[in-house]
């Protein structure tokens, strides 16, 4: 939860009443699209030259997510040196030009200082920090336009998107485009939709901007090309940053982006905002990365496989040798060895003969050495024909593959989901150490005496393999067991089912450490700081309140880079913030460290933190920050069994108030002492794009709160000695109407 400062609080009594809320999906009228240009804002990255003299470098747009001066962007506008390295790529200062009419160049305004990033999904949150004339600003008296976010996962196909921003082929004011979701992809890494697909005309320049659905509610940001992949932009000469007069060759060359046809999600886009709103700042990797020796051996690519989809875990669900008609994805797995990050790759795609080569555009290898990786296409629906997959390294071609697409659905025998189980784990991340390892996986169209067989690998290397015992019926489920009398060494182990001599599904899973603990990340370490050397500083597992910054470190084996793991800090058992990256630090390491920051002091209590690989937890550690002065509340009972709900709308017009919030005040804390601090809060709920919200957590009956519902840019509400009787029934209904400020 982010605590915001609301407008004053007008003591009114809170209403019980109960709204339906069903807006109609409509195009944007002028109100909401001037609205949300009003938000829209340009980037302008500069140097600072000889006296005073302002370079810019590059330029990229932007929205305000927040009246207090948060704006989304995406990372290689805010942030490039972290996603390509390089000294091209740093600036100076980030200024901030404001959207003042649709006809006239946005006004610079303010500089800006980056709170959040993530490279891998290519986005970054900023906050408005100075004036442009260097002065301090307060962000609670900013009350900036802004755009309410949406939910992205309730796009469908056909619906419209509306694009604002400062394409640099749309001259120096603002740009508007809008066409149709026409799909959506996946990536490597990535659970759920990645990307947005649009028909909608979005150029470089764009990049970091506004995507919002029919009712003006953000949804997605033009990100880069539409492929999916983590792909370096168009790169060119923009300016004199060399000071010769001349802008060629010899300046620097940055990112301009091309032309766009994809959104990241917005939803992907709300740790990194939560955060930001909280004042947290989340470190996402050492200064100083560990060395990398060069592969050893030539590049290749072997066991390429297709499917219809892959799970979260990035396995594919089954194997297949072609598509029928209709099919709208098509993923091709392969194994890879010999390759070196940085290293440049291609994929190219070779449907009916016709070479197509802006499918996956040019990038730069990140996946370590050697491991398994995929690539996909989609349609609705792909259109009939031989589709060759082509994988080139290096400006060479080191593997090929075909499969065709067309005709009927057909019913032949099949194996699916392929899951993994051992001393009581399941899933794709085991540990090691125990003897016995099953392998379930669903069946369909088997016939009578169907023949079929399976082999285990680990790493690569054939350790067992055998006839499969008879399935009952043509379908249900079926097992394979992997023994190993020594227990399972740490590894990479791989299953494959064959059904005859045709591999029918294939799944990876990897085991390491004890049954106790899994190993990959060593005992964490947490600190107050980090020095020179790397080394933590005041390491503890207690720290004074009053500190800022709070590191763990720890050391880790057996990671591959391109792996994707996820890092999450609770505070006193409520998730406080997560950052999902991919593994780009090489086999092994040492006092590796990840980072939690605020702007003030860090809150006290106890923090958790949780490190996963692959979507499974494989470490936690806790640690404390005690000794807050602030006056202890009144000890609330934690059986509360009371559900409470509601719409929070607009007085006026009847609309939800997405962001709108409710606060349940712990017992003992009043509307007028309320600090807006997370330890003065009992419970709390956030309206949805709908304006409906749940508490997080039950309200206990015969007790008495504090409780105070507002919005920004409406008058907020709030009411003392709340008594919750013994004969209330749950859930119960608190819905608000609130005025909108004048």
């Amino acid at each position: 939860m982010g605590l915001r400062r609301s407008l004053p609080i007008v003591a009114l009594a809170v209403v019980m009443v109960s709204l339906l809320i069903s807006p109609a999906a409509k195009a944007l009228d002028r109100p909401t699209t001037q609205r949300v240009m009003s938000a829209v804002v340009q980037f302008i990255a500069v140097d600072e030259g000889r006296r005073g003299v302002l370079i810019p470098k590059w330029t990229g747009s932007g929205t305000i997510v927040s009246p207090d001066g948060l704006v989304l962007t995406n990372c290689h506008v805010a942030n490039p040196v972290s996603m390509y390295g390089g000294a091209e790529f740093e600036y100076d200062l980030l200024i901030v030009a404001i959207t003042i009419r649709s006809d006239e160049p946005p006004r610079p305004t303010y500089i800006a200082e980056v709170v959040q990033y993530s490279p891998d999904l290519d986005l970054a949150v900023v906050r408005l920090a100075r004036s442009i004339d260097g002065s301090a600003i307060d962000p609670g008296s900013l009350n900036l336009p802004y755009v309410p976010l949406g939910d992205s996962d309730q796009l469908e196909i056909g619906d419209t998107v509306s694009i604002f921003g400062y394409p640099g082929i749309g001259g120096e004011t603002i740009t508007f485009t809008s066409g149709n979701v026409s799909g959506f992809s996946s990536a490597r890494g990535i659970q759920g939709r990645a990307w947005i697909k649009t028909d909608a005309t979005v150029a470089g320049g764009n990049s970091g901007g506004t995507a919002v659905d029919d009712q003006g509610f953000l949804v997605g940001v033009p990100t880069k090309f539409g492929s999916g992949d983590d792909l370096r932009l168009d790169c060119r000469p923009y300016a004199d940053t060399n000071n010769d007069g001349r802008i060629d060759e010899n300046d620097a060359c940055i990112p301009m982006g091309g032309f766009i046809n994809a959104l990241r999600p917005i939803n992907l886009a709300l740790p990194l905002i939560d955060a930001a709103q909280r004042g947290l700042h989340m470190q996402p990797s050492p200064t100083s990365e560990p060395s990398r020796q060069p592969a050893s051996g030539k590049a290749s690519v072997s066991r390429l496989i297709f499917a219809p989809a892959v799970n979260q875990y990035d396995q594919p669900i089954t194997v297949s040798r072609s598509f029928p008609s209709g099919v709208e994805d098509i993923y091709m797995l392969f194994d890879y060895s010999g390759f070196d990050d940085g290293a440049a790759w291609q994929p190219v795609l070779v449907y009916e003969g016709e070479t197509y080569d802006d499918v996956w555009a040019p990038a730069s290898w990140a996946g370590g050495a050697s491991g398994t990786s995929w690539i996909s296409i989609h349609n609705e629906p792909l259109a009939d024909g031989t589709y060759e997959f082509l994988i080139n390294y290096e400006g060479m071609l080191i593997g090929s593959a075909s499969v065709e697409v067309g005709g009927p659905v057909v019913a032949e025998p099949a194996f699916f989901d392929i899951m993994f189980e051992a001393n009581g784990h399941t899933g794709y991340v085991l540990p090691a150490g125990g003897q016995d390892v099953r392998a379930s996986f669903t069946y369909e169209g088997v016939s009578t005496g169907q023949e079929w067989s399976y082999v285990w690998y680990r790493d690569r290397e054939r350790i067992e393999g055998a006839s499969g015992e008879p399935l009952p019926g043509a379908s249900g489920v079926g097992s394979v067991t992997l023994s190993q009398a020594g227990g399972l060494e740490p590894g990479t182990y791989r299953l494959e089912l064959y059904l005859g001599e045709t591999l029918a599904a294939t799944s990876d899973f990897l085991a390491g450490g004890t049954v106790e603990q899994d190993s990959f990340f060593g005992p964490v370490t947490f600190a107050q700081g980090v020095d020179r050397r790397g080394d933590p500083v005041n390491p503890g597992t207690s720290f004074p309140y009053g500190i800022a910054e709070l590191y763990a470190f720890f050391d880790y084996e057996r990671m591959q880079d391109g792996w994707y793991w996820s890092r999450q800090w609770s505070l006193d058992g409520e998730p406080l913030t997560s950052m999902d990256d991919t593994w780009a630090f090489g086999e092994s390491g040492q006092a590796f460290w990840v980072a939690i920051s605020s702007d003030d002091a860090l809150p006290a209590g106890q923090y958790r933190l949780e490190l996963s690989v692959l979507g499974r937890t494989v470490r936690e550690a806790t640690c404390s920050i005690v000794g807050s002065g602030r006056p202890t509340p009144t000890p609330v009972p934690r059986t509360g069994d009371l559900q409470m709900y509601g719409y929070i709308v607009d007085a006026a017009t009847g609309r939800g108030i997405p962001g709108a919030f409710v606060l349940v005040l712990q017992p003992g804390i009043y509307v007028d002492d309320f600090e807006w601090v997370e330890d003065q809060v009992y419970s709390w709920g956030e309206a949805d794009q709908w304006g409906y919200y749940e508490l997080v957590r039950p309200l206990v009956r015969g007790e008495t709160y504090s409780i105070i519902v507002g919005a920004d840019g409406y008058y907020s509400v709030a009411e003392d000695d709340v008594y919750i009787s013994e004969g209330v029934e749950s859930p119960v209904e608190l819905s608000v109407a609130l005025q909108r400020v004048r």
